[in-house]
Formats: C-alpha cells, sequence, structure tokens
C-alpha cells in the first residue's frame, strides 16, 4: 500500500495560551455549563464531558459488546469477530464498525436531539464519549484522515447544523488526524432513509455520492463519521465511492446503532 500523502485539513488542534486557559476557567466559573441533555445539572467537568454524571450514565447505559463488523450489540457468548445475526449476509463494503451503542433509550432520545436547532452541544457531547467509550477502537484502526458522511447542498442550506460534520470535528481533534470535506459529496437529493422500508434504502442511495475533485487518498485509511447506522446502506455507498478516489480501508464510527429488524 502506498504511503498516502498528507492530505489538507485539520491538522490538530493548537493547545490554547496559558491566557485563554484563565479566561475559559472564570467564564466556566462564572457561568458554568448545562448539561445538554437536561438542560438542569452542571456538566462533569472533571472529566470533560459536557453531559452531568447521570445523563452520562443514561446514554451510555447499553454500550456494551458489539459486533466487530456492524457494531451491533452483541452477547457474551457470541464471537463478536466473526459478524453477527445483523450483518452475516451483508456484503458490506467497509471494513468495520463503531458505535456508542444501540439506537435505543437515553441514546435514541440524545440523537434526535442533537438534530434540532440547537443540538450542537449535544452532538459534541455525543462525540467525546464516543471517543471515551471506544477510542481504543479507533485508535486501532489507525485511520489517516476523517471524512463526514455528506449531505446535498440543499439539505446543508435547510439544516442549522450537519451532525456528522460535527462528530467529525470532533474525532479529528481527538485522533490529531485531518478533516477532509473535499473528498465525498452527494450529487443528488434523496428520500429519508428512516422513512423506507430496509428493502428500498440501498436503491434509494445508488449513484448518489461522487469523489469532489480530482480527489486521490493515495491509498490511505479513511474513518467515515455518520449519526446513526441501521441497514449500512449509507456507509456501504460511500465506501465504494472513497475507494474510487484512492482509499486503501474504510471504517465506519456513528453514535447509535439501530436495528433493521
Amino acid at each position: 500500500m502506498r504511503e498516502p500523502a498528507t492530505p489538507p485539513g485539520i491538522e490538530g488542534v493548537a493547545a490554547p495560551s496559558g491566557l485563554m486557559r484563565a479566561w475559559g476557567s472564570l467564564v466556566d466559573f462564572c457561568f458554568p455549563t448545562l448539561c445538554p441533555y437536561c438542560g438542569q445539572h452542571e456538566a462533569s467537568g472533571d472529566s470533560g464531558s459536557l453531559f452531568c454524571p447521570d445523563c452520562e450514565a443514561n446514554c451510555a447505559a447499553l454500550a456494551g459488546r458489539q459486533c466487530a463488523r456492524c457494531s451491533a450489540s452483541v452477547g457474551p457468548h457470541i464471537d463478536a469477530s466473526a459478524g453477527c445475526v445483523h450483518c452475516r449476509d451483508e456484503r458490506f463494503a467497509f471494513e468495520a464498525a463503531c458505535s456508542l451503542g444501540p439506537y435505543r433509550e437515553g441514546l435514541k432520545s440524545a440523537c434526535l436531539q442533537a438534530k434540532m436547532r440547537s443540538g450542537h452541544s449535544m452532538t459534541v457531547g455525543l462525540a467525546q464519549l464516543l471517543w471515551r467509550q471506544r477510542g481504543h477502537q479507533i485508535e486501532s484502526w489507525k485511520p489517516d484522515l476523517i471524512v463526514p458522511v455528506p449531505h446535498h447542498w440543499w439539505e446543508r442550506l435547510r439544516q442549522f447544523h450537519l451532525v456528522p460534520l460535527n462528530l467529525a470535528e470532533t474525532l479529528a481533534r481527538k485522533t490529531h488526524k485531518p478533516l477532509r470535506l473535499d473528498i465525498l459529496r452527494k450529487t443528488r437529493r434523496t428520500e429519508k432513509q428512516a422513512l423506507l422500508p430496509v428493502t428500498k434504502r440501498r436503491a434509494n442511495l445508488k449513484g448518489a455520492f461522487a469523489v469532489g475533485g480530482k480527489a486521490d487518498l493515495g491509498g490511505a485509511s479513511v474513518l467515515l463519521v455518520d449519526d446513526i447506522l441501521t441497514t449500512g446502506s449509507t456507509a456501504h455507498e460511500c465506501e465504494k465511492t472513497l475507494k474510487l478516489a484512492g482509499a486503501a480501508e474504510v471504517y465506519v464510527a456513528v453514535i447509535a446503532r439501530a436495528s433493521s429488524r
């Protein structure tokens, strides 16, 4: 595999100066950050979390053993590395996926809040929690760059913030890998995947993504970021496009794994 050329993008975040840190501490003392989930209690400053302890525990309550291939929850006696009942018959183009947990209960509520107009803090908080829970797995994949699942330009105009992009920005800072927004683009509007039956989801996205400009990933390993993985159709189509741009491997990180059954 060729060594990928260093692509342009976010190369990490510079450490704040002492004056900036002092100012930030003063602001936090005078105006403590409230948990974006409940909006009532202060965030867990000691752990760096944006959530209060109770809400963080609620979001992470279902985090446990996962299928290494599709990130669906599996029991203690299942070989998590060999695929599971959710993905054994699927022909995913991506190598592996991880999630914070199943799309249920507290985590489902958090994902829905993240999509709202005021959901930026919720999204960042979830990305940070994903990193604390699954960061070791993401690091083991050794990604060279981070790519969010793109939205069509019309969707970008209508939405106040883009959850995959905000998630990817946080993970780029955590991994100190470049965030690339020029690689992948969505060429046409599609119906909402959540509104379609499972049998029509892959056809809905077929040919909906394209390589941006003259992008050449040169054998790089890519971390593809989205908010929810259900059938894997979106990640599958994006992965095929990324490999056309020269990617050698594509891994997927999402906040929640929803069952397609």
